[in-house]
């Protein structure tokens, strides 16, 4: 896998996961009651920081290669 195609689809799940916390707030709006409330709280949140945790892992990992490949280069 190339590192654009990596920091592409870390793009896109941001993307992704900035459109549902904005569909959710215009649902939440207009739905609120318990099983929102737990929708929100056992589904949506660990859901949205998973997805923070894995770009941060993502961004960390892009920063790893990105080293790697210049020190092949360097040695080639």
């Amino acid at each position: 896998m190339a590192l654009g195609s990596l920091i592409d689809g870390a793009g896109q799940i941001k993307t992704a996961a900035d459109r549902l916390e904005e569909v959710w707030l215009v649902a939440r709006s207009s739905w609120d009651d318990a099983v929102s409330r737990n929708l929100e709280e056992e589904q949506l949140q660990p859901l949205l920081q998973q997805v923070r945790t894995t770009l941060d892992a993502i961004s960390r990992l892009s920063g790893v290669l990105v080293a790697a490949c210049r020190e092949c280069e360097d040695r080639g």
